[in-house]
Formats: structure tokens, sequence, C-alpha cells
């Protein structure tokens, strides 16, 4: 209990009305009393009833000290309810969000009553015909401080079911991590919380694409997908190879969890069209027999994890590694996926002359972005429209991000979590990859140069000398 003078005049400034309203009733009834006075047994009612109500606001007090911080948090969001419902539509006409009836009357969104969850509260809400859900899309933004609110959005997305999310409290706000060694549903990885308090769990199998600028925290999802995957990873049931053109800086601490690695140009294209030949000669082995791959030891699922895949993909300078390396991922990301082959990919540049095959990554992740443009290039065109704000997100809050499902979905606010350095290394250490395998890049013998001839002058006959 945090006891203050502040908290107890909220106390009873919430309490005395309370009493009030059954006080009166008994006052009431004293009164009444005192006209039959004379009867039996009445006066000792009267005294009861006089003593009640004292004596249920000590109780109600001395009970209200466990609870204290709970009580008045409650009492809080039915304050905030009720400003919220009586000051709608105020808010709404200032907003615009009305309409004219054929009768010239204006017609206001309306709002039912919120649903609290710790600090936060769904309010729905019902728009007159004529108001789209961008409407109350474009709006947010002045609700949220109108409202005195960190953050509101827009759930559902038809007319007859909208509601709105507001956040008193960012759930996301703070960073935290998760326990190593969870347990795998051989479907998904877990990978943070959701702005719900939820967890954020990622499919594995769509091919994954994870934009973000420089510090906004792609290193949280790397980090995340390979400690979320560690017991698969230790069991053989998952290979991860791995693919770090920062020279190693990122993924050499927990090299021991990757069955594969390459940091440079050379290595990372071998190992990309090795993918791609164990790729085709599975498809081929499972011809036939099964449509969709399912994980074992003796038929892994591989992941290839590649950072800074911009390198890769648009910054090499050898012509003929760029070439290779791009033609290697397209046919990874149209044919891996089925033969249980898939793509995670981290970049900072999210436009298509950096990944020519961007639209063949089916699951993406927006951390923060430059600008709205970027927002739409990772997330789709729509994104933005529908809530998702990457280029908003702040700088100290690294790991936020905007999911698009590839269900089709409105995206979804969640965080990553954060991978201290121990913790990676107690990874690598305890749930090392089975079966390494190290990338050789096949040396090329030169060709002998061509040997030179001499050519020799034609000798003038003697006819011609004599002529001369």
């Amino acid at each position: 209990m945090n006891w203050s003078w502040t908290a107890e005049r909220e106390y009873w400034a919430w309490e005395i009305p309370k009493l009030w309203r059954v006080g009166k009733w008994v006052l009431l009834a004293v009164i009444l009393l005192s006209f039959v006075g004379m009867i039996p047994g009445v006066g000792q009612v009267m005294n009861l009833l006089i003593v009640s109500i004292p004596v249920a606001a000590i109780v109600r007090r001395i009970i209200a000290v466990r609870h204290f911080d709970q009580i008045a948090h409650k009492r809080w969001q039915a304050r905030t309810s009720k400003w919220i419902r009586e000051n709608w539509t105020g808010l709404a006409r200032n907003l615009r969000l009305e309409v004219r009836d054929l009768a010239g009357n204006p017609v206001v969104a309306g709002v039912g009553r919120p649903v609290w969850s710790e600090w936060s509260c769904v309010v729905p809400v019902v728009l007159p015909a004529g108001l789209v859900r961008e409407d109350l899309v474009a709006a947010t933004g002045h609700i949220a401080q109108a409202l005195g609110a960190v953050r509101v959005t827009v759930l559902g997305d038809r007319i007859g079911a909208l509601a709105l999310s507001v956040e008193y409290v960012d759930v996301l706000g703070q960073p935290f991590s998760f326990p190593l060694g969870g347990a795998w549903d051989g479907k998904t990885v877990l990978m943070g919380v959701t702005e719900s308090g939820a967890e954020w769990r990622m499919p594995i199998g769509p091919h994954t694409l994870v934009a973000g600028s420089s510090g906004s925290g792609k290193a949280s999802l790397v980090w995340g997908l390979l400690l979320g995957l560690a017991q698969p990873i230790h069991q053989g049931l998952i290979e991860v190879w791995g693919i770090d053109r920062k020279g190693g800086m990122e993924l050499a601490m927990g090299r021991d969890l990757l069955t594969r690695f390459a940091d440079d140009a050379a290595h990372s294209v071998v190992l990309l069209e090795e993918a791609v030949e164990q790729m085709q000669a599975r498809a081929r082995s499972l011809a036939g027999r099964t449509r969709q791959h399912t994980a074992s030891i003796d038929s892994p699922t591989v992941i290839v994890l590649i950072d800074e895949l911009a390198a890769l993909t648009a910054y090499e300078t050898d012509r003929d590694m760029l070439r290779r390396a791009n033609a290697a991922i397209a046919t990874l990301a149209s044919q891996g996926r089925a033969v249980g082959f898939v793509l995670f990919a981290c970049l900072q540049d999210p436009r298509k002359e950096t990944l020519p095959a961007r639209g063949l990554f089916t699951q993406t992740v927006g951390l923060r972005l430059r600008d709205r443009i970027e927002t739409a290039m990772v997330l789709g065109e729509g994104a933005v429209a529908a809530g998702a704000l990457c280029h908003e997100i702040s700088p100290t809050t690294p790991g936020m991000a905007y999911v698009l499902p590839e269900t089709g979905a409105a995206p979804e606010r969640v965080r990553a979590a954060f991978a201290p350095d121990e913790q990676i290394r107690e990874a690598a250490l305890a749930y090392f990859a089975p079966h390494p395998r190290p990338v050789t890049v096949p040396v090329q013998e030169e060709e002998p140069a061509p040997r030179r001839t001499r050519t020799r002058r034609p000798r003038k006959n003697t006819e011609q000398q004599e002529e001369s």
C-alpha cells in the first residue's frame, strides 16, 4: 500500500457520496421511527441504525487498507469512464466525427461503456452512415490528447464492429528479457510481447523481412529468433545458417548456435548457393510423397539468417557476386518454404533497388523507419492508414515494431525482448548446434597463360632481290 494524504482525500471523496446514498435512507427511517417511539423496541432499532453508518464506514476503511492501491485504481477507472462518456459528444463534434441526416440534424459518432484492462480500456464506437474507419483513424492523435492518453488506436475492420483502444500507460515502454530454454511448439517462436500484454509469437515458415534504421533494435529480433529456437537447434530439428556482413560482429558471440556461418562476400554467396542446391535436392526427394516438409533430425528445417542483407544484394562491388547472391535469395524465397528452407533477413534500406526480391517476403516487421514512405514499403500501402506508425517510434525504445502478419490482418504493435550478452554466451554453451559444417570457397585454378609464338619474316627470293 502506498499511503499519502492525497490518496486518503481521494478515497474519502469517492466514499462519502456512496455512504450518503445509503445513509439518507437510514436517516429517513430514523425520522419515521421517531414518530412511533412509544412502541417497545423502536428505540433500540433507531440506535442501531444511527450507529450503523459510521461503523460501516470504519469497517470499509479497514478492509481497504489491504487493497488500497487496487481500490484507488478501480475508482480512477470509473472516473475516467464517466469522463469519456460525458465529454465524448463535444469532442466528436470538434473533430468533425458527425454527419447530417435528411432533416439537417447533426448525428454524432457514439461510444459505449469502456471495458478496462489495467491501464488501458476498449471503447466501442458507433459511426453514423457517411463516416468510415479512416475518419476515426485520422482523429486518434487528437483523441489521445483530449483524453490524456499515451496512445489511441482503432480496433476492428468493419464499420459495425469498431472500437478505440485507449492506453494511459505504454505496456511496451520498458525493456524486458525472457528466460532461456523455453519449450518449442513446433510452429512459432516467442519473440516478445504485443501492445495488449500478450505474447508475441512469430510463425516459423513464412520468409521474414525485418527493416529498421540504425539503432532501431534489429539485433533484438535476431537474437530473439536464435534464443527462442535454442532447444530445437540443440536437438537437431532446426539448423540456422548465419550470414553476418558486419565482419561477424553481431553473430560471432553466439556462433556455436549456428550450423554454418559466413562473414564475407565469397563465403556468403557459397552458403546461399549451397542452400539452393540442398533445397532443390530435398524437393526432388519429397516429390510424390508430400507437399509440405515436416522438421525431423534427418531432415531439419533450415533457417538462413542474414544480417545486413543489402551488403549482399546492393552494396557488393563484385558484379558477379552481386548477381549470384540476388539469384540465390530469389530462388530460396520463391521455392524454399514448402521444403523447409526459410529466409530471415534484416536490412536498413527497404527500397526495391536495395532488395529486388522484397515482394517474396510474406512476413514483414517494421522497426523505427525514417518516414511514411519507408513504412509503406515495408508493411504495404495501407499500413499507415491502418495505424502502423513506424516513423513515429521513439529512438529510446529499440525493438519496438509493427508486424504485418502473413494473413493480411491489421498491423500490430509489438516489442522484442532484449538479449543480454551473458544470455547469448550461456545459450551458445548450453544449446550449441550438434553438427556444425564450415563453408568452403572452391579454389579456382589459374589457367596457364598462352605461349607466345614467334612469327618469322618471309624471306625475299633471289628474283625480287635482283629486280631491286
